[in-house]
């Protein structure tokens, strides 16, 4: 179903302090062609931030017979990202991912997954389970853009993507992809995107959780069977024009920035790279904004979007602070909070911006062939971070195959208690009610002796007993 956000009573519709910080910048992965790429590292709560703007139609679909040849989109997204790991988490990169990918024939797709961190404690990284995500959605693009009958859209990709991800973790995900004059997305959790034109955000996708700090996340089905599915992900479609920047993002970056300061900060950030290229002002504004995320989380003062919305579902704000920096953010948050009456503190987190600046395809070569040429330098690596997750993918096969063995033995031993109980319910008794009636105490106990069973009581209750007795035990 499409779904659009509409304008409530949000807290984050307000403009926040902007605070700059150094950006650093990590890993992601990529299975295809990528524009940009950098090394990096359950009911519905609402959080979209604005009235989007009328979306327009769905494009056409190929019809049978067409060109296997891919077309070309009037517009296309010249995209790239920052990531900033939580300071627990640098020297493993963080347990976010992101990617994008683009071709000649412009269009192109962002793709971010935020891995969920509860998993460390079972052993896991969630970071492997995220970027392998991310992975297999570009993968089955790739594969769909070859097929003129599978249209290959963001939910589907989701759904590729968590069907060929055969690892433990958890991780909610975003898909964006640019085509026509349309960008149509697919998200699944508290990551998501937002649209600024102009200097405003126009338009913004809600976050899915099933209660405050519990967002939907995908799984590895054999391994949970509560997981959530692609198909609980939100879709939406949104005509663009050039010039729209689109920001996607993990809740790193929703968590401790209101949507009027990312439109700020985007916004000029792209002016500072002014005449240097769509692909510079993407990386511009994606790292500005990593950078005041990351700020406002290290700032036990600021009244973020998350302190906002935890005063407001009385669920404290250190729900979400984990390791020794949150703990500590957690303490003076609370201090500041108990002078001021104020929720206060940001959520220290991965951080993770995606930007993708909207150009005219045609107008755009060099920015394309620049984006290419990234994807092609960065490709080696994405490839040796799938082929290292694909052991550990071996793993946990070995894992299922082992739990459904034991499953079905399992199965097996009950189906026979219950045939063997079947069989007892439906078996007569032993002794007739007329031949009780005859036996006196004596004989009774004797006779439940034999079989085991208890020989005190009255002689109503020995006959009884005895009675329930079926031939053939």
């Amino acid at each position: 179903a499409l779904v659009l956000p509409t304008l409530g009573h949000d807290p984050r519709h307000r403009v926040a302090r902007s605070r700059v910080a150094p950006a650093l910048v990590m890993v992601a992965l990529s299975v295809c062609r990528v524009a940009a790429l950098a090394p990096a590292a359950r009911g519905t709560t609402p959080r979209s931030r604005v009235v989007p703007s009328a979306p327009g139609g769905p494009s056409a679909a190929a019809s049978r017979g067409a060109s296997v040849v891919a077309r070309a989109s009037k517009l296309s997204l010249i995209a790239t990202g920052a990531n900033i790991p939580h300071p627990d988490k640098v020297a493993k990169g963080g347990e976010d991912a992101w990617f994008v990918r683009i071709t000649k024939n412009g269009g192109g797709e962002m793709y971010v997954a935020d891995g969920v961190g509860g998993f460390n404690e079972q052993g896991v990284d969630p970071g492997l389970y995220a970027r392998v995500l991310t992975y297999e959605a570009a993968k089955a693009k790739e594969a769909a853009s070859r097929n003129p009958l599978n249209r290959g859209d963001p939910k589907k990709l989701i759904q590729a993507a968590q069907e060929a991800t055969k690892l433990p973790g958890a991780s909610t995900m975003v898909v964006v992809e640019c085509d026509g004059t349309k960008i149509r997305g697919a998200n699944l959790g508290d990551s998501g995107f937002r649209v600024v034109r102009g200097g405003d955000v126009v338009f913004a996708t809600p976050a899915q959780e099933h209660y405050f700090n519990c967002p939907y996340q995908l799984g590895y089905e054999p391994l949970s069977e509560d997981t959530d599915v692609a198909a609980d992900a939100d879709e939406f479609e949104f005509t663009v024009k050039p010039g729209d920047l689109v920001i996607a993002g993990t809740d790193g970056l929703f968590d401790n920035v209101f949507d009027d300061e990312i439109a700020a900060v985007a916004t000029a950030a792209v002016a500072s790279v002014a005449g240097a290229g769509a692909l510079s002002a993407a990386r511009a504004a994606s790292e500005q904004l990593a950078a005041v995320a990351r700020k406002h989380a290290e700032d036990p003062l600021f009244e973020s979007p998350y302190a906002v919305e935890a005063a407001a579902e009385k669920a404290g704000g250190a729900a979400k602070q984990k390791g020794p920096m949150g703990l500590l953010n957690a303490f003076a948050g609370a201090a500041a909070s108990a002078v001021t009456g104020k929720k206060l503190g940001g959520k220290m987190d991965d951080i993770t911006v995606v930007v993708g600046a909207v150009v005219a395809t045609d107008a755009a070569k060099e920015d394309i062939a620049a984006a290419e040429k990234v994807s092609a330098a960065l490709q080696k690596t994405a490839d040796q971070v799938r082929k290292r997750a694909a052991g550990e993918e071996a793993k946990t096969m070995r894992s299922v195959n082992l739990r459904q063995q034991m499953d079905a033995a399992l199965k097996e031993k009950v189906a026979e208690k219950e045939l063997k109980e079947k069989k007892q319910a439906a078996a007569p008794p032993e002794f007739a009610p007329a031949v009780l009636a005859k036996m006196d105490a004596p004989t009774l106990r004797k006779l439940l002796d034999e079989r085991g069973l208890p020989t005190s009581g009255k002689i109503e209750r020995l006959r009884e007993r005895l009675g329930a007795v079926k031939r053939g035990n």
